[in-house]
């Protein structure tokens, strides 16, 4: 019985489709799983903030000019989403051989992520899988079940 892989990030089904027949005949995707999450993880915790969004399709509002000035008055750096470093630093994985959770425990990181309507604080997405990310994704997953059907 193969697994069945999936993943669930603001609704992606395309990824699943892709990562659906890879599966025959593997019963541990532990390893991909690891590898992948932790790629995923290093995007989000480093280059979505670069790139303030870009990396994943998904730019963020430059902050109110209000916000910016009370920002730099404090010795804060300019950048969205950045003032102690912890919900940059808050992400986290747990991966086991057929799933793969990733998260972020920042307690208002879910203000930021959410797409529920908002009046004061703009959406900024940290995590999302756009086409590099489901290319890297299904690489990983391609490699490993290689690895293992050619020993």
């Amino acid at each position: 019985m193969a697994l069945k892989l999936s993943w669930s990030i603001e609704g992606e089904k395309k990824l699943l489709r892709k990562l659906r027949n890879i599966g025959e005949g593997v019963k541990d995707w532990t390893p991909a799983f690891e590898k992948a999450s932790t790629k995923l993880k290093d995007i989000f915790s480093n280059d979505v903030f670069k790139t303030r969004g870009a990396v994943i399709g998904e730019s963020w509002q430059p902050l109110k000019p209000k916000y910016l000035a009370q920002k730099r008055r404090q010795g804060y750096v300019d950048d969205p989403l950045i003032k102690t470093g912890l919900m940059k630093s808050s992400f986290v994985s747990e991966v086991t051989k057929d799933y793969a959770i990733i998260s972020n425990t920042a307690e208002y990181f879910k203000y930021h992520q959410s797409n529920k309507p908002r009046n004061k604080i703009p959406r900024r997405v940290m995590m999302k899988i756009d086409n590099p990310q489901k290319t890297m994704i299904v690489r990983e997953f391609q490699v490993y079940w290689y690895k293992i059907t050619h020993k």
